[in-house]
């Protein structure tokens, strides 16, 4: 008697967990992204049968669920065309729990690439693995409409849920938010489906930005520099590791930094900039560097130095941005080696 108060003990428990988990969850409501699909939209190797097939239908259903997009099998009027699929299958052991049952650890790693509808240009890409322990072994799992009944089947709708919740989250997806829900897609010319260019940036704002960066290098107040950039190039274990390497002769060496610009052009989402930066002891290296507003590199508002992690996928996918990132990071090297002070990496 004790064993089974036990058991329905641990069902309630696990049954209470699932519904607050559901009712913590809130549906987007706001303007839609109007994604492509296609009749095979497979990517990865494995398409259009069995786990695989599961796979997509999860990854629809959970696009769906979310809110954030309308799906379309037409490419008119889409701004986002879309491609994914399973790209590999493994295992990672097993769980058992009472009255719920054994599952077999399987695990399926997926890819999901997004392109621009008018440009053809690679904006987001993403990879996940999904695992089938955490499910029950009895009966079938419903995802959304979805049934899933393998191991394989579960780690492949697992892996699509985590795949929709990176992509929800992420800058790329905002810029693409035109479509009214409930509106008929093709009410809307596919050009109103592209965001908007920010407005551009001329040289005189531009500057703006580098010079505090340079009066931030000049009183060594890392943390003051993170906030000129779209994104952090020190996280807070490197500015402490910094300020602890900063002597009073760090200081002074500091003090003769110096940045100066002069006239790029523009690129339409950001302005490039010619950066000389002249060392302690008067060496001058020249960088080229770029300031943007544009919603879509700068999720910081304001105008801001463009750098994107090695982590972000745009940063990945866009030579362009790869580029001024890379240069961002040559620049704070060699001011962090010409002051005695550890490299950015």
């Amino acid at each position: 008697m004790q064993t089974l108060v036990r058991k329905v003990g641990l069902l309630s428990a696990f049954a209470a967990l699932l519904a607050g988990g559901a009712a913590a969850q809130s549906k987007y409501a706001g303007p839609q992204a109007v994604i492509y699909i296609g009749d095979n939209w497979c990517y990865g190797g494995y398409c259009g049968w069995g786990t695989t097939a599961t796979f997509e239908s999860s990854l629809n259903q959970a696009l769906m669920n979310s809110g954030y997009v309308l799906a379309v099998r037409k490419p008119e009027g889409a701004g986002l065309n879309l491609r994914a699929g399973v790209t590999g299958y493994g295992s990672s052991g097993g769980l058992c729990l009472p009255i719920v049952g054994c599952v077999n650890g399987r695990t399926v790693n997926a890819a999901l690439e997004l392109t621009d509808a008018r440009s053809g240009a690679v904006v987001y890409n993403d990879t996940c693995q999904g695992n089938s322990t955490g499910y029950s072994s009895w009966g079938y799992y419903w995802v959304g409409s979805v049934s899933v009944n393998s191991d394989d089947d579960k780690a492949a709708a697992d892996c699509a849920a985590k795949l929709v919740e990176k992509l929800t989250a992420s800058p790329t997806l905002k810029t693409y938010l035109t479509q009214t829900p409930g509106t008929p897609v093709n009410a809307a010319p596919l050009a109103t489906a592209v965001p908007t260019p920010a407005p551009a940036v001329n040289v005189g704002q531009a500057s703006q930005p580098v010079a505090l960066l340079e009066g931030a290098l000049k009183t060594l107040a890392f943390t003051d520099m993170n906030a000129l950039f779209t994104s952090d190039p020190y996280n807070p274990v490197k500015v402490k590791e910094l300020n602890a390497a900063a002597s009073s002769a760090t200081l002074t060496a500091a003090a003769q930094v110096k940045l100066s610009v002069t006239p790029g052009e523009n690129a339409g989402a950001y302005q490039l900039l010619g950066v000389t930066y002249t060392l302690p002891g008067g060496q001058e290296k020249f960088v080229q560097l770029a300031v943007t507003g544009d919603a879509s590199l700068n999720t910081r508002g304001g105008l801001k130095i463009l750098y994107l992690s090695a982590f972000n996928p745009l940063r990945s996918s866009t030579p362009a941005l790869d580029g001024l990132s890379r240069n961002v990071e040559t620049l704070l090297n060699d001011l962090h080696t010409a002051l005695g002070l550890p490299g950015l990496q």
